[in-house]
């Protein structure tokens, strides 16, 4: 013959309710750290293993016409016409995110990317 138990005490059950809540709030606090709030003007301090992710920058210039047979003909030393005019910033973005204006710049024969503005 099969026995049931009775239904724990009414008084027991808020407190394991309250502890089950309690448990889940600090797992969440304990895997997502919470960084301070900026304030106008102020730099974030990142911790030294969030300050070393790398990051994917992407500088997109607009080129009319510009096909992968053209990729694949170009020689050492040729210039490409863009349709950005010279002297303007590009923008800086990772993702669909613009971080910066830049500029390029050749550093001992290498070209590079200057941040001119936070976007």
């Amino acid at each position: 013959m099969a026995t049931t138990q009775p239904p724990p005490p009414a008084s027991k059950l808020p407190q394991a309710t309250e502890r089950t809540a309690a448990a889940e709030i600090a797992a969440e606090q304990a895997l997502v750290p919470s960084l301070p709030q900026p304030e106008a003007g102020d730099l974030i301090a990142l911790s030294g293993s969030v300050a070393r992710l790398p990051v994917e920058l992407d500088v997109a210039i607009p080129v009319r016409e510009f096909r992968v047979r053209n990729l694949l003909a170009l020689e050492s030393g040729q210039v490409i016409e863009t349709q950005w005019a010279h002297g303007e910033d590009m923008p800086l973005a990772s993702g669909d995110v613009q971080l910066a204006w830049s500029e390029f710049e050749v550093v001992e024969s290498q070209l590079a990317v200057r941040i001119t503005r936070l976007a």
